[in-house]
């Protein structure tokens, strides 16, 4: 078999030589001639190619000069920080700037999660194991390469390093399985993980990242690299302005402007920037301004859930506050929509007995409401042993004035005003005591108060919010009150949560989140009063394709500036 291959083989080379020389020299000048003309030939179309492939680009480069350059400014909120993971604000705002040049393993778009850096995933049966195959053919904006690496180091980073918008507590370990696929597994199951960890946690470059010993001081320019799809270009602390340019290699797709500039605004006015032109968008507008331009055709206006919660709190060491059916009868004599319209102008949504925000997914309608009485709340308050037994227009329970101090933060004004009518009606003394955010935030989760009102963020998204009502469980879950001192304890309530926070099946958590709320509407360990809305408006002529995020943009943002309207969007201005 050998020789037969060189004998076919010796055989082919002869008759290609007889082709050649067994014509004579006639032949063979013809097939050099031949061969000159292919040479010249294809010398002569690589050329043209090569003169095309100029000209095509320097087409390219008087095109873009000719273009006048996309800059979307819209208005901010101030100076957050140097944007980089553990330097900007851990507040919503501050999360949202960092998003343009830092990635996550998923991301939420105009219809909701979505797969992001990952191109897919699974997870195991047991809900402890989540594995997540990467995209390939991406790269950081220093040009090297994405892989299952970067990934794996991120989450030993961050245990390592606790960063304050996303915890990883519940992560056991991330191995790499292959340069584009990496494995998560969860030392407890974590039902939002997809979407709180995995949806939030900006992914960090480790060729970078690996020898800083000290996050919260790295300012470097490499700090602001990542795979987003904006570059920074200039960040001034002192006018709070960040200035960003455009990823032209972002994997998701071509950025639609060229640069995003985020300015605060002169003399803080967002309807006057947006009118005169200082800026395209406003997204932290006011409800009242916003509503002024609702009827112009070049301005857009976008109403939203807020994303956040106001709610009255109890100091169960009171002890006529400790009596279910008194705090029932008060939420009778609150008048929630006159709290919308009087209190916030008609820029938000009165509140639900059960907590949870109607409209959103977790919603049960069929929680008992406390509809506005006053003569109701004066019966139940008699029937719960209330009684104004000297005539002084204060009831007593067994023997003590309810007479108390209901501390708020200093904008709020308004709303502790109508709080002090309501239960003046129904015989109720409350004294308003203001302070600042901060100090009533403190005030509450130490059980310094009497009584209390304050507003939440992050109030959206995975109803583990509901923790704030449980109380240590069987199982280890950890309790987020919210408020310090004697609170509120159901163990029913504590059971459910505690099953409901490891529930695999879709169907059977959304009834246990049910029962819940159903439990929170008949206890009421807070009186909800007050949902935010959030609204936003845009120069429509310029950029168009803002959008609320359903749920906000990772763990309950309510902006309309998702990075992804970025890529979505269009171009309008000429």
């Amino acid at each position: 078999m050998k020789t037969k291959k060189v004998l076919a083989g010796f055989t082919a080379a002869a008759i290609a030589a007889s082709m050649i020389t067994g014509c004579g020299a006639g032949a063979k000048t013809e097939t050099a001639v031949s061969t000159e003309a292919e040479t010249t030939a294809a010398e002569e179309k690589e050329t043209t190619a090569a003169e095309e492939k100029e000209t095509t680009a320097a087409e390219t480069v008087q095109d873009t000069e000719k273009r006048k350059e996309r800059i979307l400014t819209v208005s901010g909120n101030g100076d957050f920080g140097f944007p980089s993971v553990y330097t900007i604000s851990p507040k919503g705002q501050g999360y949202m700037t960092l998003s343009y040049i830092f990635d996550t393993l998923m991301w939420k778009d105009e219809s909701g999660l979505i797969p992001y850096l990952a191109e897919d995933y699974s997870v195991s049966e047991d809900g402890l194991t989540y594995t997540f195959q990467l995209r390939k053919g991406v790269s950081f904006t220093d040009g090297t390469p994405f892989t299952a690496e970067d990934v794996k180091f991120t989450f030993d980073y961050m245990k390592e390093h606790p960063y304050k918008w996303v915890s990883v507590s519940m992560v056991e370990e991330a191995s790499v399985v292959d340069e584009h696929t990496v494995e998560i597994k969860l030392n407890k199951t974590y039902n939002p993980f997809l979407s709180d960890v995995a949806g939030s946690l900006p992914i960090l470059p480790k060729h970078i990242w690996e020898n800083v010993t000290e996050p919260e001081t790295f300012t470097e320019p490499e700090a602001a690299i990542s795979t987003g799809p904006f570059i920074l270009e200039n960040y001034d602390a002192a006018a709070g302005t960040y200035t960003f340019k455009a990823n032209e290699d972002y994997f998701y797709g071509d950025v639609q402007i060229d640069k995003l500039v985020i300015a605060n605004v002169s003399g803080g006015d967002s309807k006057e920037a947006l009118l005169s032109g200082e800026i395209a968008a406003a997204p932290n507008i006011s409800y009242k301004a916003a509503m002024s331009l609702k009827d112009s055709p070049e301005y857009t206006v976008l109403e939203g859930p807020g994303l956040s919660v106001t709610r009255l709190y109890f100091n169960f060491d009171e002890e006529a506050m400790a009596v279910k059916e008194i705090r029932q009868a008060m939420y009778h004599a609150v008048n929630l929509d006159e709290i919308v319209e009087k209190a916030y102008g008609g820029a938000g949504y009165p509140g639900s007995a059960g907590h949870v925000q109607p409209g959103t997914p977790w919603y049960n309608p069929d929680v008992r409401q406390y509809a506005y009485d006053v003569e109701t709340a004066k019966k139940m308050l008699s029937e719960a042993g209330a009684a104004d037994s000297n005539g002084d227009g204060i009831l007593e329970y067994n023997g003590e004035e309810m007479s108390y101090t209901l501390t708020f933060t200093e904008n709020d004004e308004k709303l502790a005003e109508l709080l002090v009518s309501y239960m003046k009606a129904v015989g109720i003394e409350l004294v308003p005591q203001s302070a600042d955010d901060a100090t009533v935030k403190a005030a509450i989760s130490e059980g310094n108060f009497e009584l209390a009102f304050n507003t939440n963020g992050s109030f959206g998204g995975d109803p583990v919010f509901l923790s704030r009502f449980a109380t240590v469980g069987a199982d280890g879950t950890p309790s987020v009150t919210g408020q310090g001192g004697t609170t509120w304890e159901s163990e029913e309530y504590n059971r459910i949560y505690n099953e409901s926070a490891v529930e695999q099946d879709d169907v059977k958590r959304h009834q246990q989140v049910k029962e819940l709320q159903e439990i929170i509407a008949e206890e009421l360990p807070c009186l909800t009063l007050y949902y935010k809305k959030a609204v936003a408006a845009y120069n429509n002529t310029i950029f168009d394709g803002f959008y609320y995020t359903p749920d906000g943009i990772s763990i309950a943002v309510p902006f309309i500036m998702n990075k992804l309207v970025f890529v979505s969007g269009q171009w309008k201005a000429q």
